[in-house]
């Protein structure tokens, strides 16, 4: 979007944030996790490190249990997986389970994205 735009989504969810009693954020993950090399300068000037998703896990919660699953536990070391696990009534949500289940039982641990080495695409997490 245009500069104003983006700087509109940062400051307003930063303030949501902080509205809750919460600590203020040090992430921002665009509701496309998609960004214009522009928008990512902007977004670290403003202080955030820039999040995105290597797996689209449930495909917006509207994938079958068995293929979000499939595609949770197919997440190698360093992948970041997006699940939207607020829509219970969804078929998905019993694949992000069995998905990550299964990635406990290969050995694979979690981490948060604080906890995370700054590596990835365009600079975005340095």
């Amino acid at each position: 979007g245009s500069p104003d735009a983006v700087l509109a989504e940062v400051e307003s969810g930063a303030a949501a944030l902080a509205g809750t009693g919460e600590p203020a954020p040090k992430w921002f993950r665009g509701a496309t996790a998609e960004y214009s090399p522009s928008a990512i300068a902007m977004i670290r000037k403003l202080g955030f490190k820039v999040a995105g998703f290597s797996i689209n896990g449930d495909g917006g919660s509207l994938l079958g249990a068995k293929e979000t699953a499939r595609r949770i536990a197919a997440a190698k070391d360093g992948d970041v997986i997006i699940s939207h696990i607020n829509q219970p009534t969804h078929a998905a949500g019993e694949g992000v389970v069995q998905g990550l289940l299964a990635l406990k039982a290969k050995g694979l641990t979690f981490v948060r994205l604080d906890d995370a080495e700054g590596i990835g695409n365009n600079g975005t997490t340095e």
